[in-house]
C-alpha cells in the first residue's frame, strides 16, 4: 500500500498538478473531498487520464477498492505511456493485494515495457515473481510429499495386505495341513480299528473254530466213548443174554431128565 501511495502521488506532481485543488485534499487525506473533487473535473474533461489517476488514488485510500479500480483501468487506456505504466502498475499492486498473483505480475511485466526505468515497478515484478516460484516450489515439494506420503501410504498397505494374505495363506495352509493330519491320523485311526477289529474277528474266528474243533473233538471223544460204553453195555447184556440162554438150556435139559425120569419112573 505504502508503494501505491508513492507512485500515484510521485506520478501526479510530476504532472505539474502541484497547484491542484484534488492534490491539496488528497496530502490533507481529505479523501472524499478529493474524489468528488476529480468527479467533476472529469464532467468536464472526459478522458483526462491524469485526473483518472487522481481519482483512483484517492478512491483507494477512502477504502472503495471497486471504484479505484474502474479508474485506474480507465487511466491504462491511456496514450501516453507514462500514464498507462503508471496505471498499470496500480492495478497490479491491488490485484497482488486480491493474492491474484499471475494476473499481477503480467501487469508488472506490460507496465515495464511500456516505462523500461521505472525502477519500483521492476523490484516489485522481481519480488513478486520469487515469492511465487517459492510458493510453487513449496506447493510441489508438499504435493511431492503427500505423493510420497500416499505412495508410502499405499506401498504400506500392499506390503501389510500381502502379509496378511501371506499370513492368511500359511494360516489355511497350516489349518488344512493341521486338517490332512488329523484327517489322515482319523483314517490311519479308522484303519487301525478296522484292522484291530479285523484281527480280533480273525482271532474271535480262528478261536472259535479252535473252540468248535475242540468241542467237535470232545464231541467225537464223548461219542467215541458213549459208544464204546454202549459196546460194552450190548457185550455185557449179550454175555447176560448167553449166560441166560445157557440157564435156560440147562434148566430145560434138567427139566426133561426129570420128566424123563419122572415118566420112566
Amino acid at each position: 500500500m505504502s508503494r501505491l501511495t508513492i507512485y500515484v502521488l510521485s506520478f501526479l506532481f510530476s504532472f505539474s498538478f502541484a497547484q491542484d485543488k484534488g492534490i491539496e485534499l488528497f496530502n490533507d487525506k481529505k479523501y472524499s473531498e478529493a474524489i468528488e473533487y476529480y468527479k467533476k473535473v472529469l464532467k468536464k474533461r472526459k478522458g483526462d487520464a491524469a485526473a483518472e489517476l487522481g481519482l483512483g488514488s484517492s478512491a483507494y485510500y477512502n477504502d472503495n477498492i471497486d471504484l479505484a479500480l474502474k479508474s485506474f483501468e480507465d487511466a491504462s487506456k491511456s496514450d501516453n505511456d507514462i500514464i498507462q505504466s503508471k496505471a498499470l502498475y496500480n492495478i497490479a499492486r491491488i490485484l497482488q493485494d486480491k493474492d491474484e498473483i499471475s494476473k499481477s505480475l503480467k501487469l508488472y511485466k506490460k507496465a515495464l515495457e511500456l516505462n523500461p526505468s521505472d525502477v519500483d515497478t521492476k523490484i516489485n515484478y522481481e519480488i513478486l515473481k520469487k515469492m511465487k516460484n517459492e510458493e510453487q516450489q513449496e506447493n510441489q515439494d508438499q504435493e511431492g510429499s503427500q505423493e510420497q506420503q500416499e505412495n508410502q501410504d499405499q506401498e504400506g498397505s500392499q506390503e501389510q495386505q500381502e502379509n496378511q494374505d501371506q499370513e492368511g495363506s500359511q494360516e489355511q495352509q497350516e489349518n488344512q495341513d493341521q486338517e490332512g493330519s488329523q484327517e489322515q491320523q482319523e483314517n490311519q485311526d479308522q484303519e487301525g480299528s478296522q484292522e484291530q477289529q479285523e484281527n480280533q474277528d480273525q482271532e474271535g474266528s480262528q478261536e472259535q473254530q479252535e473252540n468248535q474243533d475242540q468241542e467237535g473233538s470232545s464231541s467225537a471223544d464223548n461219542i467215541e466213548k458213549e459208544k464204546s460204553d454202549q459196546m460194552i453195555q450190548a457185550e455185557a447184556i449179550l454175555n447176560a443174554l448167553k449166560g441166560q440162554e445157557e440157564i435156560n438150556q440147562k434148566q430145560k435139559i434138567l427139566k426133561s431128565k426129570i420128566l424123563r425120569y419122572e415118566k420112566d419112573w
